[in-house]
């Protein structure tokens, strides 16, 4: 009662960028202007006068959900001939349910580590495949970069599985753990200490893979958050006046219908969903890109 299939177990996505339900699949979002919250315009007010007036500016931006979709056809010779353990229609399911899911982790993957998104950014001048760089510098850097930016800190980072290998196997991470461990007990380079070392509330490693050669052509896989880790402040709760790298608006939800083709002599599962990715405050993350 075996049988082998491949598939992600780890999706990250509206981890890094929370989901939002929202009621219309288009509309505006409003954003406070920054620097009328930060100035210091409070004053002395002289006795029978009135206290000095200051206002803040709103502006707006857009979201729009647009459905993605993927289809499979099970034809009614392949469920009545199935031997145990398939179940067509089942596998069917996970099939284009995952399909869907990956789309949106491709999707945030490109928001969140791509180029020219994020207010601040920088390679690392001796890449951290090599012994004698500063991952703890260079991650302070970029935390310290955002704090100067939105005045809160960094609690959530977002590391490419090719990037973590060299990170948890790096002599200065090695040590620092090894001194938190103790002199008799063992250095355990977990994702939860790296993130304690990097003063991270969450570190989140992008496992996930991807085919991106064409159907039929010899496979080409790679990790989706590639060789990059990217620092951000991230909303743990999605909530009006909170600044946040960025969000997943979703529209209805998943969903997942089954339907009859009479002349193929098959039934169609379809899964869909309706979302938009959105990096919403450009300066709330800090992109390390191409690490090693």
């Amino acid at each position: 009662n075996i049988s082998v299939g491949y598939s992600n177990n780890d999706y990250i996505g509206t981890q890094f960028f929370p989901a939002v339900p929202v009621q219309n699949q288009s509309d505006k979002y409003f954003i406070y202007a920054k620097a009328d919250w930060f100035r210091d315009e409070a004053a002395i007010r002289a006795p029978g006068t009135r206290a000095a007036r200051i206002h803040y500016g709103v502006s707006s931006s857009t979201y729009t959900c647009v459905e993605t979709a993927i289809a499979t056809g099970v034809p009614d010779e392949i469920v009545d001939n199935a031997d145990d353990p398939l179940a067509p229609l089942a596998d069917g399911t996970r099939y284009v349910t995952d399909k869907v899911q990956l789309a949106l982790e491709v999707d945030v993957a490109g928001q969140a580590v791509g180029n020219s998104i994020w207010s601040s950014s920088a390679t690392p001048a001796v890449l951290w495949s090599n012994d004698t760089s500063d991952p703890l510098g260079d991650v302070e850097t970029g935390m310290n970069t955002v704090v100067s930016s939105i005045g809160r800190e960094v609690n959530t980072g977002a590391m490419g599985r090719g990037l973590w290998r060299y990170v948890k196997n790096h002599p200065d991470i090695v040590d620092r753990i090894k001194g938190m461990a103790g002199p008799t007990s063992p250095a355990v380079v977990s994702i939860n200490a790296v993130a304690a070392l990097f003063g991270l509330d969450r570190l989140l490693i992008g496992r996930a893979i991807q085919d991106t050669a064409a159907d039929g052509a010899t496979s080409s896989l790679s990790f989706i958050w590639g060789l990059h880790l990217v620092v951000a402040y991230v909303t743990t709760t999605p909530s009006l006046m909170s600044p946040t790298a960025g969000y997943v608006f979703t529209y209805k939800g998943r969903t997942v219908a089954r339907y009859r083709e009479d002349q193929e002599k098959q039934d169609v599962i379809e899964a869909a969903q309706s979302f938009s990715v959105k990096v919403v405050a450009t300066d709330a993350g800090y992109l390390i890109k191409s690490a090693a």
